[in-house]
């Protein structure tokens, strides 16, 4: 298994119609394909809570965590024309966009 981390930061103003497009379009389409397994949109908590607790901030408003059974699956997702239907509108939407992809070795309660 696998698992693809992109992280996201909108364009001024765009923040719902961003959050629209990550979460009814683009997971929505990638929910569907082969070999998905699952997938959460993550936001940090405010700056006086990770203040508080002495955390980082994040340096992405949004981080999308998806899983994958295979890295080739997941190729085959993003060869599909589906794909570039719904992932071009965020990069329309977000002022930085970038990802990186981790092997998950072990697993617990993924469903």
């Amino acid at each position: 298994m696998i698992s693809l981390h992109v992280y996201l930061n909108p364009k001024d103003g765009k923040t719902a119609d961003l959050e629209s497009a990550i979460r009814d379009r683009w997971i929505a389409a990638m929910a569907t394909q082969p070999g998905f397994i699952s997938a959460a949109v993550l936001t940090p908590f405010s700056d006086e809570a990770l203040g508080a607790l002495g955390a980082i901030k994040p340096k992405t408003a949004y981080e999308v965590v998806s899983f994958w059974k295979s890295e080739e699956l997941r190729l085959e997702w993003v060869a599909r024309p589906i794909h570039d239907e719904v992932f071009a509108p965020l990069l329309e939407l977000a002022a930085e966009v970038s990802f990186t992809l981790n092997d998950v070795p072990d697993e617990w309660n993924i469903r």
